[in-house]
């Protein structure tokens, strides 16, 4: 959630610089002065090390559109407005979406248990909503192996069905990949497609997000940023 923080920080910082009140709503005239400060402070932030790719748009209009820092260290391959990064769990607001669109199609319920989906649940996760995949709530782990870890979807369920507990379903608030992952599987049973297929046909296309994917777009291995976690790439 590191990446996800400074991202946020970033944009609350280029608002404050560029003289933008969150909570007005009215139209913004933009100076050359005030681009030159908020690419002065970008630039400042890439000297000590921020990399990644800036847009920033006011009424509709991208006023910055720049990248810093290297999408690849070792190939020194610099960010720019075309880089393709990893979105990590941001992810999970497109599975959200996909499952509200699914309650407005007539598809489920967000009261609808996991029992309706997955079969041989044991007991202690049989109250499990699809509410409360959500919302965090279901006391199931974060994870339940490495985030590239392969594993079939039976061989997936069966562990996470199998894993203890954190807490009694719907007690308190706990962070839970696991609980996302169940939610993909069950728009895949829903919809007939896979979470990749549904998500573009019912949010991205419409929203003309067409780089946006796992497999799907035909993207330019060149333009894709490496990950790095520390020093490890």
């Amino acid at each position: 959630m590191t990446k996800i923080y400074y991202i946020t920080t970033l944009i609350i910082l280029l608002l404050s610089i560029a003289g933008v009140s969150v909570a007005q709503n009215t139209s913004f005239r933009v100076t050359p002065k005030t681009i030159k400060n908020v690419e002065g402070y970008l630039e400042k932030l890439e000297k000590v090390g921020y990399s990644g790719s800036v847009l920033v748009a006011l009424n509709g209009k991208p006023v910055i559109s720049r990248g810093y820092g290297y999408s690849d260290i070792e190939r020194r391959l610099k960010n720019s407005p075309e880089t393709i990064s990893s979105t990590g769990s941001i992810t999970k607001q497109f599975t959200a979406a996909a499952i509200l669109k699914l309650e407005m199609q007539g598809k489920l319920s967000t009261d609808d248990k996991i029992t309706k989906y997955f079969q041989n649940v044991p007991p202690d996760k049989s109250g499990i909503t699809i509410h409360q995949l959500l919302r965090h709530s279901t006391g199931l782990q974060g994870e339940v192996g490495g985030d590239y870890e392969k594993i079939a979807e039976a061989a997936f369920v069966e562990k996470v069905l199998g894993s203890k507990l954190r807490f009694p379903v719907g007690t308190r608030f706990s962070y839970s990949n696991v609980g996302y992952s169940l939610l993909a599987l069950i728009i895949e049973k829903l919809s007939g497609q896979s979470y990749e297929q549904y998500l573009y046909a019912n949010l991205w296309k419409p929203a003309g997000m067409e780089t946006t994917g796992y497999t799907r777009p035909n993207f330019d291995k060149n333009l894709i940023a490496v990950g790095y976690r520390m020093d490890e790439r």
